[in-house]
C-alpha cells in the first residue's frame, strides 16, 4: 500500500533514456501513440495488473 501511495502525487525521479521495446515499436511501425504499440497500458489510474 506504500508503494501505491507514492504514485499517487507522480513518480519519483530516475534517470535512463527510456528507450524500451515498446517504444522502438512506436518509431518502427510510426504509430503515434506508446499506448498503440504496447501490450498491457499501465496509466494512472490502473494501479492493479
Amino acid at each position: 500500500e506504500d508503494y501505491l501511495n507514492c504514485f499517487r502525487y507522480g513518480c519519483p525521479p530516475h534517470g535512463g533514456l527510456g528507450m524500451g521495446l515498446a517504444r522502438v515499436l512506436m518509431v518502427m511501425l510510426g504509430l503515434d501513440s506508446i499506448r498503440e504499440a504496447t501490450f498491457l497500458f499501465r496509466g494512472p489510474n490502473r494501479l492493479t495488473p
